[in-house]
């Protein structure tokens, strides 16, 4: 029988009619509720993953514009004079830096020879230094470059860095050409990535006070490059549904992160504005599916309170009526009870109050009746099997039963057990010369005084003819001293001249043969067989003696 199954045979009828009436009204309030609320519920979760994925795409769509706008502002720096007029460094750089000055998000400006040796920069940084082997100008020479989100490498220990943490950059580069189209150099900006941090802070800050959204962008290869501190610079990558390059629109999706915790997420990734062609960064918002989730919870937990409470009133309801239908049941079950404590099968009362209650009452009387005859033959019948008819000692099957529930409490109890076989020398010729009657009368005097050598608590049984069995319960410790001690007694005794009718005397001996258990076997019938085998060894060496098994 399972736990559950012990559980639920534990409640009365009436406990079982009231929790059945519950759990109907339960379930039926639960499912109303599930139909009420489902559609809701789709809408709720459909227009939260929607604002998450509208955020999203707010981000991307801010910096994209706010990229296209710098791109603009390089183009106009190309029709500065001093680019293609005046050469001279001096003047480069002047005009260069009022650009600078201008425009907060612009961290360095150069002008490259078609060697790509910097000829005039902001702040004469980097001037004279060749940056041919950098992809600002491998790529600037060819055609309008922009570049992704990276660390500065030559610029990390000129510039200014108040806050201490690694500068990064997006490049934009452009050929120059004079009027004859042919290369005067490469124009270089390098925009501070603090201006993207700052669209991120401003959509942000209205969340962040709630603690429920946070907002992240992705390089293409799902990088991040703004975000939580603990998340800057991990791949993101393996989000089951992060977007690929040919999905541009918003989207959502309740994602399982690193972490292990879910999000609502929503999704949108760059796929360029106007002259800004785009890099394949994802924008990401953020929420918590426990809090952005909540008001569905509520509306469940709203359901579920409402049903618990019909739920308890109708149990009572239940409660109340199953206590009318199982009151005979009742009486007829303590009537029962007393029939087991012995009294007589005619207590069992007479229900009246239905033809099933009438017809139950008295079929319970007449098999009671039949019960109470059985049980007496049955007890009857187990005497006669488990007894020996001639001595009244237990017999083998007995002994079987016996060891069967006595070895576990020996483990509980730390207890030993001695097995002791005996069998009768001499018994043969006293049946031989003096008849098998007196040969009964012998087994029943020697089983009177194997029962005087036994202590209280101690076992003897018949296996048959002239052989019997002893076990003995007692601490390892002392086995042996108890073996010898038995085994004195049950030599001496045995030996003893037994007076039969007639004035005739007859003298047998006998020879023992023992185990223990567990120290001889850990299994009852090997120590069986093994104190089997030790009588047998008494025998063949002389009988009359105790012989105890020698591993």
């Amino acid at each position: 029988m399972s736990v559950h199954t012990w559980l639920f045979s534990r409640f009365s009828l009436r406990s079982r009619f009231s929790a059945l009436i519950a759990t109907l009204v339960f379930a039926t309030t639960l499912l109303l509720g599930w139909v009420a609320s489902r559609e809701s519920a789709q809408q709720m979760e459909a227009s939260i993953g929607t604002a998450t994925a509208e955020a999203a795409y707010q981000m991307v769509d801010k910096l994209e514009r706010n990229m296209d706008a710098r791109i603009k502002e390089v183009k106009l720096l190309l029709g500065m004079q001093a680019l293609t007029n005046d050469t001279r460094p001096g003047a480069l750089r002047g005009q260069l830096e009022r650009l600078q000055d201008n425009h907060d998000v612009v961290s360095w400006i150069g002008f490259t020879d078609p060697e790509g040796t910097v000829q005039a920069a902001t702040g004469g940084i980097l001037e004279g230094v060749s940056i041919a082997q950098r992809p600002v100008f491998i790529e600037g020479r060819k055609a309008l470059w922009i570049g992704d989100v990276h660390e500065a490498v030559l610029l990390a220990q000129l510039l200014p860095n108040p806050s201490g943490e690694a500068l990064k950059f997006v490049d934009i580069a452009t050929p120059v050409y004079d009027r004859n189209r042919e290369l005067q150099g490469v124009l270089a900006v390098h925009l501070s990535w603090e201006w993207a941090e700052y669209i991120q802070h401003s959509m942000f800050s209205p969340t962040k006070q709630r603690q429920d959204t946070e907002m992240l962008l992705l390089s293409t290869d799902g990088t991040v490059l703004l975000g939580p501190e603990t998340l800057m610079g991990q791949s993101l990558a393996s989000l089951d549904h992060l977007p690929g390059p040919a999905t541009t629109s918003p989207q959502w999706a309740i994602e399982t992160w690193p972490n292990g915790e879910q999000f609502v997420t929503g999704y949108a990734r760059s796929d360029g504005y106007e002259d800004f062609p785009g890099l394949g960064w994802i924008a990401i918002s953020r929420k918590p599916v426990s809090i952005a989730f909540a008001p569905m919870e509520q509306l469940q937990a709203a359901i579920m309170g409402i049903g618990i409470l019909l739920a308890l009133l109708f149990a009572m309801i239940g409660w109340a009526i199953a206590s009318r239908m199982v009151t005979p049941l009742t009486r007829l079950a303590s009537a029962a009870d007393q029939i087991q404590e012995g009294e007589q099968a005619d207590c069992i009362p007479l229900e009246n109050g239905s033809p099933e209650m009438k017809r139950l009452s008295t079929s319970m009387r007449n098999m009671v009746s039949r019960l109470l005859d059985q049980r007496q033959t049955i007890n009857r019948l187990e005497d006669l099997a488990n007894t020996d008819p001639l001595t009244g000692l237990p017999n083998r099957a007995f002994l079987n039963q016996y060891l069967q529930l006595a070895i576990p409490e020996a483990e509980r109890n730390q207890q030993s057990m001695v097995v002791m076989y005996i069998d009768l020398d001499g018994f043969k010729r006293v049946n031989d010369e003096l008849g098998h009657h007196a040969g009964d009368l012998l087994l029943i005097e020697i089983t009177q005084r194997l029962k005087n050598a036994l202590r209280s608590g101690d076992v003897v049984a018949r296996l048959g003819g002239d052989e019997f069995v002893m076990v003995l319960k007692t601490k390892q410790e002392y086995l042996e001293m108890l073996t010898h001690e038995v085994s004195r007694r049950l030599l001496t005794a045995i030996a003893q001249p037994i007076l039969l009718p007639e004035n005739k005397r007859a003298h047998v001996g006998c020879s023992l043969g023992a185990a223990w258990w567990p120290h001889h076997g850990l299994h009852i019938e090997t120590v069986l067989q093994l104190a089997d085998s030790a009588l047998y060894a008494a025998k063949n060496k002389g009988k009359h003696q105790l012989v105890i098994h020698k591993p």
